[in-house]
């Protein structure tokens, strides 16, 4: 046997054509050459491991820099890698500066996660300042969600996003966009939120003056329990109602107003500042001093002259610039590494050609 042809241990020319188990040794002119293949033209697993009482039925270690990879999966058009798992985690990775699990898409989803009943994707972190779900985008968007069922998915709304806790936005708008009512199919019509520097709920509504120009504004039972410190305000539709007033302020969850013409209808407006047991735990604080890593940065330096190396939060826009830089890498290593494979292919598929005939 000539040096560094391959050790042919077994092959099935009969019932399954084509598959063989090879053991290579290096080749100094291909450095991806194979040390062990195992080929399945027809199905079944390529190579099986088990494993009983703790230990890994099939591991994989590399010792290199990005370019090298403890177990790679490549497939043309199925998984790459698939884990699955009756009752524990299908795939797991950890990390202890790095990346736990990483996934890469040039066209379609880097990491995917699906769940019949329970969690998709899940993202846990137990630092004080560690961040559960990331999502950073160059020009696109950060984070989506997205409920697909018509009927809804929380009792019978349509629910795309669920925060249990508070939602803090910096330098953007909080609006609602639907199609346009009188151009659905060319445009969008925008709404933004109303902003206060109250924990402020705002209700309104109309009723019409009885025979005494007065009238009764019932409200929710929960009102009173829920809103404290009102403020109120009256309009009189079609005249004027110069001696129109609030007679009588919430009491046992309704007001009382007076002072106009008998029939007259007027639009009222009732605000409240929130007093129940979670806004009386957690009061709101609108001057706010920054914290010493954000003293001398702006949320958007650009505004008051200043660089943008002095933006609040660079570390994860700093982050983001490494990632795609990371990425990039990773695509142009992708693409290398294809190249070598079909190099690999071709001039495996010419040995077997060149390789003699068995003996019998």
């Amino acid at each position: 046997m000539a040096d560094n042809s391959p050790i042919l241990i077994g092959r099935d020319n009969f019932a399954n054509p084509g598959a063989q188990t090879l053991l290579s040794r290096a080749d100094t002119s291909i450095s991806t050459d194979p040390v062990f293949t195992v080929r399945t033209p027809v199905g079944g697993d390529g190579i099986h491991g088990e494993a009983s009482g703790g230990s890994t039925g099939v591991q994989g270690t590399s010792t290199g820099s990005i370019r090298g990879a403890g177990v790679r999966g490549l497939s043309e058009s199925g998984v790459g890698v698939r884990g699955l798992s009756e009752s524990s985690i299908g795939v797991f990775g950890t990390s202890s500066s790095g990346i736990g699990t990483g996934g890469f898409s040039a066209t379609s989803h880097g990491v995917h996660g699906g769940s019949g009943s329970g969690v998709g994707v899940r993202g846990a972190s137990s630092g004080s300042t560690g961040i559960g779900v990331e999502g950073v985008a160059s020009t696109g968007i950060g984070v989506h969600g997205e409920c697909l069922n018509p009927s809804g998915n929380v009792g019978d709304r349509r629910v795309g996003g669920l925060f249990d806790g508070g939602v803090i936005i910096t330098n953007g708008l909080k609006p609602f966009t639907i199609d346009h009512p009188l151009d659905p199919q060319n445009r969008y019509l925008v709404h933004t939120s109303v902003e206060s520097s109250e924990m402020k709920n705002v209700y309104d509504g109309v009723v019409q003056l009885d025979e005494d120009g007065e009238a009764w504004v019932d409200l929710p039972e929960w009102f009173e329990a829920l809103n404290g410190d009102f403020r109120y305000q009256l309009t009189a539709v079609g005249g004027a109602a110069p001696n129109l007033h609030v007679a009588g302020e919430v009491s046992e969850n309704r007001f009382k107003i007076a002072g106009g013409e008998e029939g007259m209808r007027i639009c009222w407006q009732l605000t409240g500042t929130r007093k129940d047991p979670w806004a009386a735990a957690n009061p709101f604080e609108v001057e706010q001093e920054k914290p010493e890593e954000d003293r001398g940065r702006y949320l958007d330096p650009s505004l008051y002259g200043a660089p943008e190396e002095q933006r609040v939060m660079v570390g994860p826009i700093a982050e983001a610039v490494e990632e795609e830089q990371r990425i990039g890498e990773l695509r142009r290593l992708e693409e290398e590494q294809r190249r070598e494979m079909e190099e690999l292919r071709r001039r495996m598929e010419v040995r077997q050609e060149e390789a003699p005939p068995e003996s019998t």
